[in-house]
């Protein structure tokens, strides 16, 4: 380009200079294009992490009374302030749940140690945690125990001891355990570990009161011979009265005993006068049968009976699922049962077996249909359908490994509204013939097994496990799908249960159907709630999908009753019911510190355990410790070169004086 006009420069160093300037643009924009990349690498200093942990349970409301509390939590800030300078500190308070920020109020219901520091080794892992400080009483009552844990940490833990460890006179129900669900006409057993300290030479006076009956039902006593007494007591009851029965076990309180809220404890237990009856009727004696009846026998919440088709009831009002083996047949075609199931909408569930009239089978429902092909039978060998969602399945391998069931020879068809559970494999050949079929309908539901030979399961079950659970439980699950009430209400509420705890969150359900029995939610749903206090509470329910929700949160304990109401196309539905709050104070139960855990613990980890008004000495411990230090990170770091936004400076800057040096001097 200068060339040329080179004489025509004051200097020739000036022609050398501007071709640089031109040279070296062009060419780094051509390399540029090339989209290079700059690979290196950087290191980053990483400095220890250290996560305090705070116990702030209830049970250390009576932790401070050798300890100024307010001294402690200084203390507690102090060390944190201290650390800060050259640690990067997490805090966090542990009670029934983790919560990720320093609470001294003391007012958890419950403690879980364990799981709080699985959570909290999961959260930091991505950072240098070397040291956890857990506060804490060392009492915990949910979870595993915290010396159980083998976690995936190499940090370091120290303790701080918090409470009180001496041993006071104390009597206690320690724990309660009962079924929370019996039947009318049971006998069901209420089974308390009762225990007391300090006590030794007294005599332990143990009652049990039924507020329902407003009365105590037992008293009971015992000598206590020794100063660390516990007992184990099971009162059997009937279950003689429907609906939620409360009960308090007692333990009489002792003069000195500084801590009488653990001297009782509630129970509550559900009595349902709703045992489902469950009907076998059967073409003829066939094992089968008492395969099912032994089965469903094991089920407290049935009640079966198994009759021969020509003693078959005639009035099926009382039963919630009708068992149909061999039947439709053609000496039995069962016309009255089969047009009462169908008129009264009970659940029916049809084995099919080698007298079974398969058109008959056909014409009186709609979940399976088969094309016989002559008079032979197959042997088929269950396969579980993995799409299958109407409940689950233990041990499904197992299953698949069952014996052939004897099934009719032909072709099977499927119903609508229908799932199948299993196919039949016919020798090494899988079909798509369902072996096993479940069907739901508006009004009713209907099971068939394409199949007899039942039996053989139950044998081959105890041949190799010495029990009949697996196929038991299969049968169980199948007759409950069967024998679920339908509520044919158009609208209706539903709590998952009628006894709740102050901790757990509660939700209330509704559902409103239309004249097709299909789910709407089209007009809003608003509920009255009435509490302990008889003041009464006004909500909207949420609309989710097709149906509604109503969450309440924690609710205070006592009894609550409640009215859901709406209106649709003119006309009004409501619907009723009740449920109770029972106050938790399992942080009461027990409230002696247990300083040996935590020591343990802190052992266990290459920590140390130290005491409430000795925690401003951890700060030179945890400087000290040869474990807890930074560390350095390397990391593998790209850059491209067209973002570095100065060599576009340099680049313009360049242009800029090439492009000025040639214009004054002449050049163009």
């Amino acid at each position: 380009m200068y060339r040329k006009k080179k004489e025509s420069l004051p200097k020739v160093s000036l022609f050398y200079l501007l071709a640089f300037l031109r040279f070296v643009t062009v060419s780094t924009l051509a390399f540029l294009l090339l989209s290079p990349i700059l690979k290196y690498l950087k290191n980053k200093e990483e400095k220890p992490c250290i996560a305090f942990v705070q116990d702030n349970s209830a049970s250390l409301r009576t932790a401070f009374r050798s300890v100024d509390s307010v001294n402690y939590r200084k203390q507690v800030q102090a060390l944190l302030e201290n650390l800060g300078e050259d640690y990067e500190i997490q805090t966090f308070s542990i009670g029934s749940r983790l919560n990720d920020s320093l609470h001294f109020g003391y007012t958890d219901q419950s403690t879980d140690i364990s799981t709080s520091l699985e959570t909290i080794m999961t959260t930091l892992e991505s950072k240098n945690l070397s040291g956890v400080i857990l506060a804490s009483d060392g009492i915990y009552n949910q979870g595993v125990s915290p010396l159980s844990l083998n976690l995936p940490y190499q940090g370091t833990i120290f303790t701080v001891g918090l409470g009180d460890t001496t041993i006071q006179k104390d009597a206690s129900v320690a724990r309660v355990f009962a079924n929370k669900i019996v039947y009318l006409g049971d006998k069901f057993a209420i089974r308390s570990d009762l225990a007391a300290y300090a006590l030794k030479g007294n005599r332990l006076q143990v009652s049990v009161f039924n507020h329902n009956a407003n009365r105590i039902i037992t008293n009971q006593s015992f000598d206590i011979n020794d100063n660390r007494f516990s007992r184990s007591l099971e009162t059997i009851f009937d279950a003689n009265s429907a609906g939620v029965q409360h009960y308090s076990i007692r333990v009489a309180s002792f003069d000195g005993e500084k801590n009488i809220a653990n001297n009782s404890q509630d129970v509550y237990v559900e009595v349902m006068d709703s045992k489902e009856k469950v009907l076998i009727v059967a073409h003829a004696p066939h094992p089968d049968i008492f395969a099912l009846r032994d089965a469903l026998s094991k089920n407290k919440n049935y009640q079966v009976s198994v009759q021969m088709a020509e003693r078959a009831p005639t009035n099926l009002n009382e039963y919630n699922l009708v068992i149909l083996h061999n039947l439709p047949s053609a000496k039995f075609p069962m016309t009255s049962l089969l047009d009462q199931l169908d008129r009264l909408g009970i659940s029916s569930w049809f084995i099919t077996g080698g007298e079974t009239s398969i058109p008959l089978f056909n014409q009186r429902q709609t979940c399976l249909q088969i094309g016989a092909r002559g008079p032979g039978f197959a042997d088929a060998h269950p396969l579980l359908n993995s799409n299958f969602s109407y409940f689950t399945l233990d041990s499904k391998s197992t299953l698949q490994q069952m014996p052939p069931l004897s099934t009719p020879f032909g072709e099977f068809k499927s119903g609508p509204n229908s799932q199948v559970l299993m196919n039949q494999r016919i020798g090494n050949v899988a079909t798509n013939y369902p072996l096993w079929i479940l069907q739901q309908t508006s009004r009713t539901r209907i099971g068939v097994t394409a199949g007899e030979g039942l039996w053989r399961w139950r044998l081959y079950d105890f041949n190799q496990t010495k029990k009949h659970d697996l196929i038991d439980g299969f049968i169980n699950k199948t007759a409950q799908f069967l024998s679920v009430k339908r509520d044919q209400k158009q609208f209706k509420t539903q709590l998952s249960k009628t006894v709740y705890t102050e901790s757990e969150t509660i939700t209330l359900d509704a559902e409103l159907y239309n004249e097709n029995y299909e789910l709407i939610n089209t007009p809003d749903v608003t509920l009255k709630l009435k509490g302990p206090d008889d003041k009464i509470s006004s909500y909207t329910f949420n609309k989710n999908d097709n149906s509604y929700s109503l969450p309440f949160g924690n609710l205070s304990a006592g009894n609550y009753a409640y009215t859901a109401s709406t209106v649709w196309n003119g006309k009004s539905f409501s619907a009723t019911g009740n449920f109770t709050v029972i106050a938790q104070n399992i942080e009461e139960v027990n409230t002696r510190a247990d300083w040996g855990l935590l020591s343990q613990l802190a052992k266990n980890y290459d920590g140390e355990f130290v005491y409430a008004n000795q925690v401003a000495s951890l700060s030179d411990k945890i400087r000290k410790h040869k474990n807890i230090k930074s560390i350095i990170r390397t990391n593998t770091e790209t850059e491209p070169l067209i973002d570095w936004k100065w060599l576009f400076g340099l680049l313009l800057l360049s242009l800029s004086a090439e492009w000025f040096l040639r214009k004054r001097n002449g050049l163009y």
